[in-house]
């Protein structure tokens, strides 16, 4: 059998009846489609598909009227395309509402709704007596009551006598009259701050606590609890300015009560990875001990520390209260 080219005699015959069969097929169904009269030709048909792609993204989508926007009530949370539209949306702003809630973005009031992109005055004025927004969607009122404000330590009929108002007691300092305060001061913004002679013991109070001493806000109660967690406990109020940018003033409200809870290092127990964590220790000094254990044994008391050579004599002053031999 011959060979022309890449095919055979018999390959390239059953080509030929292949593509004449195609031919064949694609003539048939023009014809077909010209018979039906269905845009009287291939040109017309070309016309009218340039026709549809040059029509307006919107008509293909909504397909209302929005020249004449209708009035009824909506919720902006649950309203779907086609209400939205009938009140006179783009279909720009529609999408944006769209995107929006497929985030998590809820409507909450009527003003969260007025930041729509590109909202008119005009359509402001005509939505915003529209808008219903149901309950599950609203925000929890957390004001207080004034007529449940009283101190555990104060008894309930003791008032101001001048605007009736229930008088907070200061001289809560133990948790337990932390925590006698109402529950909307609990959860409210801005906690009760420490007055007079009120104190905090630095190596007790957590962080909600912390942030009644004046100076403390969240930021920096977190940060002494923290520095405290890292520390073993606090041993002096001073070490509070070893915090960035601690505030001074706030020191004056704060003790250190009892150091009896201050963890120790066990100096010849751990390992130079645990060590090394203490902010007063770090890798070279844990690392000196590490070699000492290793070539002479373990290590006996703070004479021993003197003679290593990353240890300073304010080195020992600061880890003297955590370390244990």
């Amino acid at each position: 059998m011959k060979k022309r080219g890449w095919f055979t005699r018999s390959q390239l015959w059953f080509l030929l009846i292949v593509l004449n069969a195609f031919l064949v097929l694609l003539a048939a169904l023009f014809l077909s489609h010209y018979r039906n009269g269905r845009g009287g030709g291939m040109g017309e048909t070309m016309r009218e598909v340039s026709a549809d792609r040059s029509a307006p993204a919107s008509s293909l989508y909504y397909a209302v009227d929005a020249s004449q926007p209708e009035s009824f009530p909506f919720d902006p949370n649950e309203a779907d395309s086609t209400q939205l539209l009938r009140l006179g949306l783009a279909p720009f702003q529609v999408r944006s509402i769209y995107r929006y809630r497929a985030k998590g973005g809820r409507f909450s009031t009527k003003d969260d709704f007025r930041r729509i992109y590109r909202l008119t005055n005009e359509q402001w004025e005509h939505l915003a007596p529209l808008i219903r927004i149901a309950r599950k969607y609203q925000l929890v009122d957390l004001s207080p009551e004034p007529s449940r404000t009283v101190s555990a330590s104060q008894p309930r009929g003791d008032r101001n006598t001048a605007s009736g108002k229930p008088v907070i007691s200061s001289s809560a300092t133990s948790d337990s009259e932390f925590t006698s305060v109402s529950s909307h001061k609990l959860h409210s913004k801005y906690p009760v701050k420490l007055v007079g002679d009120e104190v905090l013991d630095v190596n007790l109070a957590d962080s909600a606590q912390l942030c009644r001493v004046p100076g403390i806000g969240p930021y920096f109660s977190r940060k002494i609890v923290q520095y405290r967690k890292r520390l073993g406990g606090y041993v002096s109020t001073a070490q509070l300015l070893e915090i960035d940018d601690f505030p001074a003033d706030a020191i004056a409200w704060l003790v250190v009560g009892d150091t009896a809870s201050v963890q120790k290092l066990s100096v010849n127990l751990l390992t130079t990875r645990k060590l090394m964590k203490h902010p007063y220790m770090g890798y070279y000094r844990a690392s000196d001990i590490e070699s000492h254990k290793r070539i002479y044994g373990r290590v006996q008391n703070l004479d021993a520390l003197r003679q290593m050579p990353h240890f300073t004599d304010e080195d020992i002053k600061r880890l003297t209260p955590y370390l244990e031999f």
